[in-house]
């Protein structure tokens, strides 16, 4: 360990003492929390010294920690301690966050010049498992295969069992456990069922048993049986754009939902929607962007769903070519994020629904519509009705080819795709064709500058027409009022200054008036910063609004900030407001529980609290005393006996505080037995304060042997200081030939005495005669055994030649002789 002694440890001549540490074998905790390894020490007959004084901590050989005359000094970033309790005797420290990497032996060395102890302490780390079972529907009377995903726990022996109807199942395989980055461990158990189990109502659970929790955990489900999807796939290259569309289409399955990726360079999951037949259809789309020169490639839709074990997959092999086409406008955001809404269960030609686009911009709206599976190429019209039918305007294209202003010609190509753009008034049409397998297709467009007045009262209409059939679908624009996203938010930034904000979500049109104030009773208007941007995917804007507030403000508990906003889409205004004392201010403190330490009579025990999370720093904190038996709390004022250190708040990284409260108690056994003290804390968040409390304490007193001298043959020995009153003192002698061998002394010829000392501890007389001549060298043992010792007292006296003496390491110092004192009933007589 090298020279831990720094040259501060000087032996005092004369100075004798017993160092005594005191700490437990074990420290059970889990991962992320905080933990105390406590260590505590006295010096028997003696105060402690700090400039004798040196405590280190290790974990194997590695020093983490260490305190001495110098100061303290930590090599460990989590671990923290207070070195005010080093001289009462407190060498606790606390781990915080503990991880699995922190477990194993930690020693606490403890070095009062000359007496050095240590303990060790074993430190074992737990992880409680998650237990969720990946998939929960099967397709009745076939093969069923279930996993069941067991996370995050330590240490690695588990315990999977399937269970059927509450009886466990015999099909199941246990992988191999593999460990996660943090020390932890994962593991997936199969559960194969034949076809023959999947034919009847069934309840399935996986229950897992482990170390860290008395119970077994478990994830369990109702069996649904489902139906898998079927999947298609299929590409649109459009004339005059950017990039290729791939469509992929999983329909016809049951429960939702369904999952699908795209294996080329990335993927993309949406939602599902239902659709008119009341089964579930989902499609997902992925765009190949432009660039120059040809290239070969395989693309590769998967869909995943919970009555399936391996996804059902469909490949495309397309030749991609790349040419530069000029187009402007929202048909290129369109067509850069169009979802085709293709129903399979439906008859031939299924129309989607009328959807909207925003452009980046905002400046404009582009509704949409497709059309599909048409034997014929389909006729296209929109129509806009602005209030009533003599209103209407209509805006068709067709298989022709013709000019109108702003249009460009229908052209046939190669791939039989034809496009018309057409204009009328405010509003741009645009519509795409595709042809493949002998059907024809139709991406239609409308595109137009919303204005919140005008289009108040306004509807679309787009219209399909083919072989006869006519398809049509209606769209009404709408006023979208805003929509507050979460209460108002709270950041600690730099300078003691709270930012606070809020976000409203999906509004049309564009303009808000966004106001904050705050006070007390009486608001005042607050400078703010308010960013609008327009939703891509749809026709809506989002606001994020900000406003800065002193955090000295929060301290009043009365305080609120308010936020109020205004929109033409609403009725009035609408507000949200936000107090120090409401459920969404995030910064209330938490308390640890109370550390005690070990209380001995006439010494000085400290406790202490650790108290964290909170922001502002206007803290109260109070300690309160409630006596044995009584129910009555009283405050406690520093004192003789009290000592309330002044409390540091420290600034956390996160910008709240903590800090440490402290009392330190002058320790009598009379009068703090079975007492119970109380910290209580105040915040201006807070509507009622925290309280811990230590408990009922128990408080010992060491017992310490003033004195031995001797009358004659007759030992006495003077034992003070012990509480509680119980204790047991022996007297023994070496057997006759037998140096190492000791035989109790008759109890007739043991004397006692036990008068009670006026601070409430006890002291006895203890006398032992040895009784007659000893020709031989004897040695006497004096043993004093206390529930405050840790281990029992010994003291040997030697009887050598009619002399006695105590024996103290290498020495022998005589034992005194005096004259007898008369004991009370004596001197009465």
């Amino acid at each position: 360990m090298g020279p831990v002694c720094l040259g501060l440890f000087l032996l005092v001549p004369g100075a004798v003492s017993v160092l005594e540490v005191f700490a437990p074998p074990t420290q059970q905790t889990f991962l992320g929390s905080n933990v105390l390894l406590p260590c505590t020490f006295q010096v028997e007959n003696s105060q402690i010294l700090p400039n004798f004084l040196a405590v280190f901590w290790y974990i194997g050989d590695k020093e983490i920690f260490r305190y001495d005359n110098k100061g303290k000094s930590i090599s460990h970033s989590r671990v923290t301690a207070d070195e005010k309790g080093f001289p009462q005797g407190n060498a606790s420290i606390t781990l915080s966050n503990v991880a699995i990497s922190d477990q194993g032996t930690y020693r606490c060395l403890v070095i009062h010049s000359p007496s050095r102890k240590e303990k060790d302490i074993t430190v074992k780390v737990q992880a409680i498992p998650g237990v969720h079972i990946m998939k929960k529907a099967l397709i009745k009377q076939e093969e069923g295969v279930l996993q069941c995903l067991v996370t995050d726990y330590y240490p690695p022996l588990v315990t999977v069992t399937w269970l059927l109807n509450g009886k466990p199942s015999p099909g199941s395989v246990l992988g191999t456990p593999r460990e996660n980055m943090d020390g932890t461990f994962r593991v997936n158990s199969t559960l194969t069922l034949s076809p023959s189990e999947t034919q009847s109502d069934l309840v399935i659970g996986c229950q897992v048993q482990h170390e860290s929790h008395p119970q077994p955990l478990a994830d369990s489900f109702k069996v649904v049986y489902g139906v898998p999807p079927s999947v298609r796939m299929f590409s649109s290259k459009v004339e005059g754009h950017l990039e290729q569309i791939f469509v992929c289409e999983a329909s016809g399955f049951s429960p939702e939902p369904v999952q699908i990726k795209w294996l080329v360079d990335g993927m993309r999951v949406e939602e599902p929607k239902k659709s008119e037949s009341g089964g579930f259809i989902k499609e997902s789309h992925y765009r190949i962007p432009s660039g120059p020169g040809n290239q070969l490639a395989k693309i590769t839709c998967e869909a995943y769903h919970e009555t399936l074990h391996q996804p059902v997959t469909e490949t495309l092999q397309i030749a991609k070519s790349y040419r530069h086409y000029y187009c402007t406008g929202a048909a290129i955001l369109f067509i850069l994020l169009v979802i085709l809404c293709l129903v399979k269960s439906l008859q031939n030609f299924p129309v989607s629904s009328i959807h909207t686009l925003m452009s980046d911009d905002g400046e404009k709206v582009t509704l949409y519509c497709v059309a599909s599976d048409c034997p014929e190429e389909p006729r296209v019209t929109w129509t806009v009705t602005e209030g009533s039918e003599t209103k209407k305007k209509v805006i068709r294209t067709g298989t022709e080819t013709r000019r109108e202003k702003g249009s460009v010609p229908t052209s046939l190509t190669q791939s039989g795709e034809s496009e018309a753009l057409l204009s009328e008034g405010p509003y741009t049409m645009r519509s795409d064709r595709l042809a493949a397998g002998g059907l024809h297709g139709v991406l239609s467009t409308l595109s137009f500058k919303p204005d919140a007045q005008k289009h108040k009262n306004i509807e679309f209409s787009c219209q399909f027409v083919c072989g006869g059939k006519i398809r049509e679908r209606k769209y009404s624009f709408i006023l979208r009022r805003p929509k507050a996203s979460g209460p108002i938010q709270m950041s600690i930034i730099e300078n003691e200054v709270v930012l606070c904000s809020v976000a409203l979500q999906e509004f049309y049109p564009k303009p808000i008036q966004i106001k904050w104030s705050c006070g007390v009773g009486c608001y005042q208007d607050l400078e703010s910063k308010t960013q609008i941007n327009p939703i891509s995917s749809t026709q809506a804007f989002n606001a994020e609004s900000e406003c800065k507030i002193p955090a000295q403000r929060l301290k009043d508990p009365g305080f609120k900030v308010r936020v109020t906003w205004e929109h033409e889409s609403m009725t009035g205004p609408e507000q949200k407001e936000l107090s120090v004392r409401d459920g969404g201010f995030q910064w209330r403190p938490f308390m640890e529980e109370i550390i005690t330490p070990t209380l001995r009579h006439g010494t000085e025990g400290r406790f202490q609290c650790k108290i964290w999370g909170y922001f502002p720093d206007a803290l109260e904190v109070k300690w309160l005393r409630r006596e044995a038996g009584g129910q009555e709390l009283l405050s406690v004022s520093p004192s003789e006996k009290y000592k309330i250190p002044e409390m540091e708040q420290k600034r956390e990284a996160d910008g709240t505080f903590s800090c440490t409260a402290a009392l330190i108690v002058s320790v009598s056994g009379k009068s703090d037995n079975e007492t119970e003290f109380i910290c209580r804390v105040g915040h201006s968040s807070l509507r009622e304060p925290l309280e811990k409390s230590t408990g009922a304490l128990s408080v010992g007193g060491a017992p310490v042997i003033r004195s031995i001298t001797r009358t004659g043959g007759k030992i006495t020995a003077e034992i003070d200081q012990f509480y509680p009153q119980g204790i047991t003192v022996t007297w023994s002698r070496t057997k006759e030939g037998k140096d190492d061998k000791y035989e109790e002394y008759e109890a007739p010829r043991i004397s006692t005495e036990p008068p009670t000392n006026s601070d409430g501890t006890y002291r006895i007389i203890s006398s032992c005669d040895t009784k007659g001549k000893v020709k031989k060298e004897k040695h006497i043992k004096l043993r004093v055994e206390h529930e405050a010792l840790g281990t029992p007292i010994e003291r040997i006296i030697l009887h050598k030649e009619g002399k006695y003496y105590e024996q103290r390491g290498d020495q022998n110092i005589p034992v005194p002789e005096h004259k007898e004192k008369k004991t009370s009933s004596q001197k009465k007589k």
